[in-house]
């Protein structure tokens, strides 16, 4: 797969797409199973699109969940797009494997605390966990797919592990043991 040329904007998208799918399938079926099939998809498009969350609003509102599920796609298209010329990049240069992990720890870092937020502007209307579980799962799976288009990269972690891209820094030499 080496061999052949990449497109950074294609392989994103589906990327994007794919962990899209996986997240919208795990709202679903976590909704469906609660007992309100899209509730999570209804209630985070009201915070985002500024619709009512009065107690009693539980009312799945058609144009909310088709706006929240567009704005969901095209997020997940962008960060596939992102990874996968992180991945192109890293697969080139190892040194930038390591800004590569550090960087998803703080995307995953903010992403949570965005979640928890959106948690209490609804008054608890959905589940932080349920969607940071949907996130990770689709997460996952893009990381996977982009793991399996660039596999230089993976070979490039059995050639030098995670973290070897740099030479240790010299260490002084051991003083005298006194006797």
């Amino acid at each position: 797969m080496d061999t052949q040329q990449h497109s950074t904007v294609r392989e994103g998208a589906i990327a994007g797409v794919t962990g899209a799918v996986v997240v919208a399938v795990w709202y679903f079926l976590v909704d469906t199973v609660g007992g309100q099939p899209l509730h999570t998809p209804n209630v985070l498009g009201k915070i985002l699109f500024g619709g009512h969350l009065s107690p009693a609003a539980h009312r799945i509102v058609p144009e909310v969940v088709v706006g929240y599920t567009v704005l969901h796609v095209v997020l997940f298209v962008l960060v596939g797009m992102a990874l996968s010329l992180l991945a192109r990049l890293a697969s080139r240069n190892t040194s930038l494997r390591m800004g590569v992990w550090i960087g998803c720890l703080i995307a995953f870092g903010t992403f949570a605390g965005m979640t928890y937020a959106l948690a209490t502007a609804s008054g608890e209307r959905f589940s932080p966990w349920s969607v940071i579980i949907g996130s990770v799962l689709g997460a996952l799976v893009m990381a996977w797919y982009l793991w399996r288009r660039h596999p230089r990269l993976a070979q490039s972690f059995h050639e030098a592990p995670l973290g070897s891209e740099a030479p240790p820094p010299p260490h002084p030499p051991e003083p005298p043991h006194a006797a």
